[in-house]
């Protein structure tokens, strides 16, 4: 009676442990062909800036540690082997005190949100809750729940200063021309995967803004966004419409085949490195310089549109 009441409990491990390595293997398929990722947040690659590895380094090491995880469950509950059942308890709780660390820092310390981080935590928690009814100890439950709450207390208390650069040491796309006036100067923060980013994007591309010099800040480092940047830098501002050009790519599945510097890296990192420092949070996002020593700063497509619609910017 007992094993046929047990059953349900094991074969839900089994699915948490498949389901963790499918979502992580999604995440990483996407990463590699389309530069993007299932979490819809840019907290996961902010967060990557504060590790030592990088955020596709972090997931491919979660996919690991499932793997690894549901191959020792697996023998475990095929063999029962005390020794297999100590090895699970040692991989879940360092597991869990590593996730714990890792989202108490980004909650707390950095004050960022990524889903998939928090997601990988939800699993963590499930599969240890399930563990502790498989293996009918309710002391593995409470030791990893320490674990965890311990780790991400100690996460949490951790705190490293961003000095970000001035925003006129950090550069991106230009888009000046000749006729264009010196005020107001628009500084554009945005990402190639966001669809608020994109859809100002496409009514700048509309609207003749010649008489305006505009600064475009891409934050995406993914391989194939950083080629899709350095295309774009390589266009002639004067002669082509770079908020189309950059729709366009954007929207394409081609990736150019050009070469990716290293002077574009670390002016792509200055760019995140001042959007990070300065403590702004989400996109898009406008810095209008009005006149010498005048900014306003401005969150938010609605608020955005809002500023570019009253001014003229931006036909109705």
């Amino acid at each position: 009676m007992t094993k046929i009441s047990n059953f349900p409990f094991k074969i839900s491990l089994h699915a948490v442990l498949i389901l963790s390595i499918l979502g992580l293997g999604v995440d990483i398929y996407l990463r590699m062909s389309t530069g993007a990722s299932i979490c819809p947040t840019q907290a996961c690659a902010i967060v990557g800036d504060y590790i030592n590895i990088t955020e596709f380094n972090l997931v491919l090491l979660g996919l690991v540690f499932f793997t690894t995880l549901w191959g020792v469950y697996f023998f475990a509950s095929r063999y029962d082997k005390k020794w297999l059942w100590t090895g699970m308890l040692v991989l879940v709780l360092g597991a869990l005190a590593f996730d714990g660390g890792l989202l108490g820092f980004q909650y707390f310390s950095i004050k960022e949100q990524c889903l998939l981080c928090f997601g990988v935590g939800a699993g963590l928690l499930i599969v240890l809750l399930l563990f502790s009814i498989v293996r009918k100890k309710i002391s593995i439950l409470i030791l990893g729940l320490a674990v965890w709450v311990g780790g991400g207390i100690a996460g949490s208390m951790i705190n490293i200063p961003d000095r970000a650069p001035l925003l006129e040491h950090i550069s991106g796309i230009s888009v000046q021309s000749s006729e264009a006036q010196e005020w107001p100067k628009f500084n554009y923060f945005f990402s190639f995967h966001c669809p608020f980013c994109t859809e100002i994007l496409i009514r700048l591309a509309k609207n003749e803004s010649a008489e305006y010099s505009w600064e475009l800040f891409p934050l995406d480092n993914s391989q194939v966004d950083l080629k899709k940047i350095a295309w774009l830098m390589e266009l002639d501002g004067n002669e082509k419409n770079i908020f189309y050009e950059l729709v366009k790519i954007e929207q394409s599945r081609d990736v150019p085949d050009i070469e990716v510097t290293d002077s574009l890296e670390n002016q792509v990192d200055q760019i995140r490195t001042y959007f990070r420092g300065s403590g702004f949070r989400g996109v898009p996002l406008m810095i209008v310089e009005e006149s010498q020593g005048r900014r306003l700063i401005l969150t938010g497509a609605d608020n955005v549109f809002r500023y570019l619609y009253e001014h003229g910017i931006l036909d109705e």
